[in-house]
Formats: structure tokens, C-alpha cells, sequence
């Protein structure tokens, strides 16, 4: 029943359903690059980058993997189908191997698979899966983890190290915070301490982020070395002050301007705009890193 699936399982399961249709439609009016583009962003964002992952400490708990295969299966095999029409002889090598792991699959009810991909059906009436609402919740956590990753690649926070969070939102956005709580150890090396509406920024040193409706906040104490941090990225601004007054010169210069294509010159102020915005980045930083 639904009702026993992960979040991450009711999550794909709902990606899957809504693939499928779009795929369909696309189909239906010979779009066949958009339709591959959208599998491909599924299978290899979605399927692979995030659920495989999610997954991975069920498949090692001999308790939790049952459940977690039997959707893994489910999922592979509507995937193969869907890919057949654009990729046949690989998808019926691996319809064939999977045939072997699984001759029986399917949610909720396993059934016989058909000996050939070929003369399999095409997926249908997944729209029970279908979750509007879970998969925009679920894209709230993916954000929030992509966002704690980017915080230790900025701050070279060594990858041995568990960092800690806290997040100010919703009570419903806690609720699911909460169910994948142990999903941020495994996929950012992060312990989610609190969340909830009343969670107030830490008064040391710390980063916050914002995602939307809500703001995430990850102390810096006992993590990097802040005096040396603060260096660095005083050291980077430095430099990139540097880049941006070459770039202002080559623009304030009217043979440059009045002769260059206007393309080129385009992508000289594109180059500084990235180079401003760069700056702003660090300077940020170093306030952060200067705040008592």
C-alpha cells in the first residue's frame, strides 16, 4: 500500500507517473527530441542522481531492502518501456536481465513480465501514483541539500566532517524534513538538529541560506579555521577586484567599444557582470565570516 512506501518511493513513483504522460503526449505529436529529453532528465537526474541514492542504505538493511527493490523494480521496468521505442536493442538486453532478477514485478501486485520487451505494453494508468503536491514538497529537501552541499564546497569544509543544520519553516515542511531526516547524513554529510517555524538563526558564526519559504542556517565553529578562512576569501576578493578593473578598462577604451563586433563586446560586459556578481558572492562571505 502507498501508505508503507518511503517518501522517496512515493516520490519516484509519482516522478514516473508524471514522465510517463508527458512522454506519451510528446509522443502522440512526434515531439521524439523533447520526449528524449525529458526521459533523460528522469533517468538520469531523477532515477539515478537522487533515488538510487536515497535508496542505497535500505538495499544494505535486510529489513528495509524487500520494499526498497520491489519499487526499484517496478520503476526499471516501466523505464525500459518507456525507452524501448528509442533505444530497443539495449532496453531488450536489459529487459531480458531483468526478466531473470525479477520474472514477476509490478506495484501493488506483482505479475508475470512478457517474455520480450517488444510485446510488453506501453505504461498506462499510473495516474494513481501521480502527487502534485509530494513531488513539490520532495523538491523543497533536494533543494536544501543541494544548498548544504554548496555551503561545504564554498567553505572547504572537509568532507570527514558532519556538519549540522537547522531550518527555520513550516510545520509541514518539518513533518517531511523529518522523514528523511537520516537522508541528509547520507547525501551531505549533514545531522538535521531542529526545524520548525521558531527556529531562530545561531549567534555564532554561521551560514544561512534561503530556499523560498524557508531558511536554512549551518554553524561554522569547529568546522573550518575561521581567521584562515577569512584570509582566503579576503585574498580571493582581492583578485577578483583585480579581474573586474581590467575588464572596466577594455570597456572604458573607445577603440575597443566603437571597433570589437558587438557580440564581442557583449560578452566582455556579460564577463564583468558575472565578475561583479562573483565579487558580491565573496564579500558576503567575509561579512559572515567578520560577524561576531
Amino acid at each position: 500500500a502507498d501508505g508503507e512506501l518511503a517518501i522517496e518511493d512515493r516520490w519516484i513513483l509519482s516522478r514516473l507517473a508524471t514522465v510517463t504522460d508527458e512522454v506519451t503526449s510528446l509522443l502522440d505529436v512526434y515531439k521524439f527530441d523533447a520526449a528524449t529529453r525529458t526521459l533523460r532528465e528522469f533517468v538520469w537526474n531523477e532515477f539515478c542522481d537522487w533515488y538510487l541514492e536515497m535508496i542505497k542504505p535500505r538495499l544494505r538493511d535486510e529489513a528495509l531492502k524487500p520494499a526498497a527493490q520491489r519499487v526499484l523494480v517496478a520503476v526499471l521496468d516501466t523505464t525500459l518501456r518507456l525507452l524501448h521505442p528509442f533505444t530497443p536493442f539495449i532496453t531488450e538486453e536489459l529487459w531480458q536481465r531483468l526478466k531473470e532478477i525479477a520474472p514477476s514485478r509490478g506495484l501493488p501486485t506483482p505479475t508475470p513480465a512478457a517474455d520480450a520487451i517488444i510485446i510488453a505494453p506501453w505504461p498506462s494508468g499510473l495516474e494513481a501514483w501521480r502527487d502534485a503536491a509530494l513531488e513539490a514538497r520532495f523538491q523543497r529537501l533536494q533543494d536544501l541539500i543541494v544548498a548544504v552541499r554548496n555551503v561545504r564546497g564554498t567553505y572547504n569544509i572537509s568532507p570527514a566532517l558532519t556538519v549540522t543544520i537547522s531550518v527555520r519553516c513550516s510545520s509541514e515542511s518539518a513533518a517531511d524534513l523529518e522523514q528523511v531526516k537520516s537522508q541528509f547524513e547520507n547525501l551531505a554529510k549533514a545531522t538535521l538538529t531542529a526545524a520548525g517555524p521558531n527556529i531562530a538563526r545561531p549567534t555564532k558564526a554561521s551560514v544561512s541560506f534561503s530556499l523560498g519559504d524557508s531558511d536554512g542556517y549551518l554553524p561554522l565553529e569547529g568546522l573550518v579555521d575561521l581567521q584562515a578562512e577569512l584570509a582566503r576569501q579576503k585574498k580571493e576578493a582581492d583578485k577578483v577586484r583585480g579581474f573586474i578593473a581590467g575588464t572596466e578598462k577594455k570597456l572604458g577604451t573607445s577603440s575597443f567599444v566603437d571597433r570589437a563586433p558587438p557580440e564581442v563586446v557583449a560578452e566582455v560586459r556579460q564577463t564583468l557582470a558575472n565578475q561583479q556578481k562573483q565579487l558580491a558572492s565573496i564579500e558576503e562571505i567575509v561579512r559572515l565570516l567578520s560577524a561576531d
